[in-house]
């Protein structure tokens, strides 16, 4: 029966006379921000000619004489043409734009570029729907191997490294993380502007050479590149944006996207166990500008200014924790106040040359420029009570005994003031089967750093006078000063090769090495890096779906003659997809990643600068595997992968909250390993949810010096080593209204070890508890496209809809981090700092 399938399908194909006479069709084939399609397949009546290029560029003959019809594949759409070249030589010009999505399932054809790479591409427009409350946690739900559990704090952990090993580029530029944040609501507006993100790529290993020097992950944003007039406006309790961008004029040579933020914590803030009057004010601008000088020559121009404040002035703070056989609480009065600002600056601008179809160079020059100032004077008295326990007492959970009292004192004056320049000249080039991307890069770094900063702790039971001071003398339990100016450069560069094996089975090979020097310890490291994808039953199933276009889907197929077809073979519809064979792709990479220090690592807990640190080391061994299925007649994707990552000439640190704290030497070496799957689709039919689970394992063995010499602590759990998480990203909405949608967001991270400095730094003694969250939003579309033409006032509007959230909904007690308060015995007891409440949020949001 399949042979016969398969022979019906062939005699269709040749129903189409040969013609000796041809002419050329040609063109781009590109996304809406402009950037190449790769590997489109275009069709002329209904016969394979060939795919676009690296450029998205595309050239196939066609007869003459008479009317041909085009036919283009890419990203799981089609988009027809029909036309007539008069005589033979001529050409006709024909360019095609596509949108980008999500990969799309069953039985439309799925592009090499979602697929054959360690690369996954993520609908920002679609993660943005769910509840949540930073930017980069929104867009990375769906990413496996990824880990965050501070839902005020924009980092997030990739595979067992911290978030100081991500690069994130936005418009292929590089952008860098608050230093001074002690905690997620010190940080402030997250980098990326969502409303003005058109594509996210996001790999958590074994990325391609042409991406820079971090131990974990690579997040790439592309902003948009506007066709028509469009805009998104917000206003929720949380803060507000604006977001507009157009092509203006006839030419379609200019175009812009313009974006506006405010964000307040206030609200949220409020569920903190420190009560206070919180005032956090933080807003950005970001503009895009481009303009097409020549068919060969683009220029852009990428701006952006940031202000964050968080100035919080604390009362009071009331902490009950321990267990029903032993709970204790802890309560303080503060006085004074805490001021944390950020300022950041991006200017960059890029000059794109295309001198042939095959070739395209950029060059990107940008400066990076911020301002972080942390200035807090806060004075405590705490008392530490033990609470009655009895269940039948009047006075159950009331102080039963003191436990201890003390007084403390925190001052800093910390001002961080750092510039990164960068000049980059990027190109790639197909020749054949080879797809070669090239890169160099100069980037000059100048660092200012004011650190002052001091402690003093008083306590029943605990003086100061083990150690030497004169009688009118106080002694701080920790002072830290220091004055640190630092000036370097750095030089990259790197060239890779995706080289395509076997076109009929989807057989690639991507080769690559990048080298990275830096001036400042003097050491050159040399990264190469390599990924093998293959997808077995790609020829065999895309002769199957190409028989089922030209049977059922060729509009130029007769109605007779389909009829006549169906009566011959009643069930070829359903048995020709019954036929297909599992779409897998594999895949395999490995590389060398090295991560030469910022100014991060350089400074130890003390303020000192360690100018010989020397670059940390991973080798990663990622293997991987991709699915495209069908269960209850939907679509769904599988993604599973196993990873192991060697690690060496480490850089010890702690954290705490979202502080790290390193110790500015490569005293340690250790490794990580693990597996990540994801599963997600139509669970819902018509809504796409997402599934996710990871598995994972990092150690490290630290060699350290106390006062007996020289040790080494053993395989010990490195601070990120959380070894199981799980999260749902779940969609639904009413059968009898589907303008009424329901978004839930599930996560579950297992404990982590809790390490700080003092006597059991290298100890395992304490954890951080699991963590658990569930946020949920319920969305109402007010006015359908329908019904907002009907009013004048309403009709510039696409679509108003408005949500409601609720977050931690279950009001789990989540911990970020630890205060350590010693009793009348002076036994240490660590007091837990619970994240955020429960609490709603009403939003509603606008689009135009």
């Amino acid at each position: 029966m399949r042979f016969a399938l398969l022979i019906t399908a062939l005699t269709v194909c040749l129903s189409v006379s040969a013609q000796t006479e041809i002419g050329y069709v040609y063109g781009y084939i590109t996304d809406e921000e402009s950037e190449p399609v790769v590997e489109a397949a275009i069709f002329v009546n209904s016969q394979f000619k060939g795919t676009s290029n690296a450029a998205g560029y595309y050239k196939v003959d066609v007869p003459v004489g008479q009317e041909v019809s085009i036919r283009v594949d890419a990203y799981s759409k089609s988009q027809f043409d029909s036309f007539r070249l008069r005589k033979a030589g001529d050409q006709r010009r024909k360019d095609y734009i596509f949108k980008v999505t999500n990969v799309r399932l069953g039985t439309a054809e799925v592009t090499g570029q979602v697929r054959n790479k360690p690369i996954l591409e993520i609908d920002p427009k679609d993660q943005v729907k769910f509840p949540g409350m930073q930017v980069e946690q929104a867009l990375l739900r769906t990413a496996i191997g990824v880990a965050s559990r501070n839902e005020l704090s924009s980092s997030y952990n990739v595979r067992g490294g911290n978030f100081d090993e991500n690069l994130i580029y936005v418009n292929d530029i590089e952008v860098y993380r608050p230093f001074l944040a002690r905690s997620g609501q010190q940080e402030g507006l997250s980098f990326v502007n969502p409303h003005m993100t058109n594509k996210v790529s996001f790999s958590a290993g074994g990325f391609d050479a042409k991406y820079g020097d971090k131990l974990s992950s690579v997040l790439d944003v592309k902003y948009n590149q506007p066709r028509k007039f469009a805009g998104t406006a917000s206003l929720s309790m949380l803060g507000a944006s604006l977001h507009v961008e157009d092509q203006p004029g006839r030419t379609g040579r200019f175009t812009y996207v313009l974006g506006a933020r405010y964000r307040t914590l206030q609200y949220v803030l409020n569920t903190l166990d420190v009560a206070g009057d919180y005032k956090p004010r933080f807003t950005d601008i970001q503009a895009l500008f481009s303009y097409r000088l020549h068919s060969m020559w683009k220029v852009e121009y990428f701006t952006t200014y940031a202000q964050n404040s968080y100035l919080v002035i604390p009362e009071s703070r009331s902490t009950s924790f321990g267990t029903l056989q032993s709970a204790v609480r802890l309560f303080v009065a503060f006085d004074g106040q805490e001021l944390t600002e950020y300022q950041t600056w991006l200017n960059a601008a890029t000059l794109e040359f295309r001198p042939s179809p095959k070739s395209r160079i950029k060059f990107i020059t940008s400066n990076f420029n911020s301002r972080e100032l942390e200035y807090y004077t806060v004075e405590g008295a705490y008392r530490l009570e033990e609470l009655e326990n009895n269940l039948g007492s009047d006075n159950f959970a009331q102080a039963k005994s003191l436990l201890g009292i003390g007084y403390f004192i925190n001052n800093a004056r910390n001002r961080l003031e750092y510039n990164v320049s960068s000049q980059k000249l990027v190109g790639t080039h197909e020749k054949g089967r080879h797809l070669i991307d090239w890169g160099t890069k100069y980037q000059t770094e100048i660092i200012h750093d004011k650190l002052r900063e001091w402690q003093y702790n008083d306590s029943a039971g605990y003086n100061h006078t083990s150690q030497p001071h004169a009688p009118d003398e106080i002694v701080l339990d920790e002072f830290l000063a220091s004055r640190n100016n630092l000036s370097s450069y750095r030089m990259t560069g790197f060239v890779q090769d995706r080289i395509m094996l076997n076109k009929a089975i989807d057989m690639r090979l991507t080769v690559g090495v990048r080298s990275h020097y830096w001036s400042l310890n003097g050491q050159n490291v040399i990264s190469p890096r390599g990924t093998f994808s293959i997808e077995p039953n790609k020829k065999y199933n895309d002769t199957i779906r190409n028989a089922h276009y030209l049977l059922f889907d060729n509009k130029y197929l007769t109605k007779k003659e389909r009829d006549e077809l169906m009566a011959r073979f009643p069930d070829l519809d359903s048995v020709l997809y019954n036929n297909l064979k599992r779409s897998w792709v594999f895949r395999f990479s490995s590389g060398v990643y090295y991560q030469p220090p910022f100014y991060r690592e350089l400074r130890n807990s003390s303020g000192v600068v360690n100018m010989d640190l020397r670059a940390q080391r991973s080798i990663h061994f990622v293997a991987g595997a991709d699915l495209l299925f069908k269960a209850w007649t939907r679509d769904f994707r599988f993604v599973g992968e196993v990873y192991y990552k060697m690690l060496d000439n480490l850089i010890p640190y702690t954290i705490n909250n979202v502080r790290l704290r390193y110790d500015a030497v490569n005293s340690s070496y250790g490794y990580a390993g693990g597996f990540d799957a994801r599963i997600n689709g139509e669970f819902i039919k018509g809504l796409e949810s997402w599934l996710n689970f990871s598995f994972l394992t990092t150690k490290e063995n630290i060699t350290f010096e106390d006062d007996n010499g020289e040790k080494q602590t053993g395989f010990i759990r490195r601070p990120t080593d959380q070894r199981i998480n799980f999260s749902i990203l779940f969609q639904d909405e009413l059968p009898t209204d589907s303008t009424f949608k329901m978004h839930l967001n599930l996560v579950i991270g297992s404990s982590l070890p809790y390490y700080f400095n003092g006597p059991y730094r290298y100890e395992e003694r304490f954890k951080l508890p699991a963590y658990r969250r569930v946020d949920i939003g319920f969305s109402k579309e007010l006015l359908t496209r329908s019904k907002l033409e009907r009013n004048s006032l309403t009709r510039p509007f696409n679509s108003l809809w408005m949500s409601l959230e609720v977050f931690n909904m279950l009001q789990v007690n989540n911990t970020a981090s630890y205060i350590w308060v010693e009793d009348l015995n002076n036994n240490l007891y660590g007091v837990p700092n619970y994240l955020t409440g429960r609490r709603l949020n009403l939003k509603l949001i606008a689009e135009f």
